[in-house]
């Protein structure tokens, strides 16, 4: 994948369960962990990112209550969120803190250029941003060659992925607006919008073909607008064997979201960094083993952030793409693995038979 604006490294502290953290990223990192050890949490602050870029932040606090929640233990355990993170070849911290009526705003916000990180001369530039006491952030819109303009493109291109709703009153199953095709949308509810203005591409015969392995019954999709309404069109199928088409109502819940993943990790143009959280829910085991490959080759074009409760799935993967999360003493810890605390293991267990073995942490 291309390194430019690729997340190397952050320093996260006093948000939600992360009392403070450091991690380096690599192109695909795996979380493992118990349940409430901070693994969605983690990712929920990539959600917080993109509020925050997106100038936000206070109607994202408001929803989600007041800064309490997010706030490690509250105001009177945590006084500010401090977020410092690493690209290539700049860098963007933040401090905010909490006011008297609930809010988050900014006690500090600017942007870093190593200009010997990008080979040029000039040493290191800092730009400020967002002015302290101010609600909203000062990243501009993406676009031009200016260094927070870099910046601000990299964190809208930050997408976290939720396909585990597929009820009968799912997004994923209503109608969708045919021009509604830039991008998959976070809860797969443009699929067949977006599968459409795929269609005459390779990615797309690949996407078609592998749902096949998981379901053989699947012959294609039958991307239609509809024709009393040009503008809408509803994702239907054709299955092997007949003339009859199918919506979504007629697959199930496993092959609803294995076509989501598979249109997300296999389609012409990925987002800059894809954030997963327990993809595998309700995936058969061979459809999890699949989703690992597509994992493994979409990490090639993009980073990839996940967390999984599968051994399954974790067993698909090197010792150097897991993350180890455990809660110590109320705070979440996330640490890489040493090959040395694996090289004895690994000529007969796989790293989720480790990790379900409790011999590399990451266990209630």
């Amino acid at each position: 994948m291309d390194d430019s604006g690729k997340l190397n490294h952050i320093k996260l502290s006093g948000f939600k369960s992360i009392r403070e953290m450091e991690l380096d990223f690599s192109a695909l990192n795996i979380l493992i962990g118990p349940n409430g050890a901070g693994k969605s949490n983690f990712i929920q602050f990539f959600k917080f990112m993109n509020q925050l870029h997106s100038k936000e932040l206070q109607l994202y606090v408001s929803q989600k209550g007041t800064s309490e929640s997010f706030l490690h233990f509250g105001e009177k355990e945590t006084k500010m969120i401090q977020a410092h993170l690493h690209f290539n070849p700049n860098e963007y911290k933040v401090t905010l803190v909490p006011t008297q009526d609930g809010k988050l705003i900014f006690k500090s916000e600017e942007v870093i250029f190593d200009a010997d990180k990008a080979k040029y001369q000039g040493g290191i530039k800092r730009i400020p941003l967002a002015n302290a006491g101010q609600e909203e952030s000062g990243l501009p819109l993406p676009g031009t060659q200016r260094i927070e303009n870099h910046v601000a493109g990299y964190i809208a291109d930050w997408k976290i992925y939720h396909f585990h709703d597929t009820s009968d009153t799912s997004a994923l199953k209503r109608v969708s607006n045919v021009n509604d095709n830039r991008s998959l949308s976070a809860q797969g509810e443009n699929l067949a919008a977006f599968l459409f203005s795929i269609q005459a591409t390779l990615e797309y015969r690949q996407i078609v073909e592998t749902i096949q392995r998981v379901a053989p019954f699947f012959q294609d999709f039958i991307l239609i607008p509809d024709k009393n309404n040009p503008e809408q069109i509803r994702l239907r199928w054709k299955h092997k064997g007949s003339d009859s088409y199918f919506d979504a109502n007629h697959l199930s819940d496993g092959t609803l979201r294995f076509i989501c993943l598979a249109t997300l990790l296999l389609q012409p143009y990925h987002p800059r960094v894809i954030l997963l959280d327990e993809p595998e829910l309700g995936l058969h085991p061979y459809a999890i083993h699949l989703l690992a490959a597509m994992m493994k080759s979409a990490s090639t074009k993009t980073q990839i952030i996940a967390s999984t409760q599968s051994v399954t799935l974790a067993n698909q993967f090197d010792w150097q793409d897991m993350v180890i999360v455990d809660q110590i003493n109320g705070a979440s810890q996330f640490s890489r693995l040493e090959e040395s605390d694996v090289k004895n293991w690994l000529e007969e267990y796989k790293i989720g038979e480790l990790w379900e073995k409790n011999i590399i942490r990451g266990t209630p």
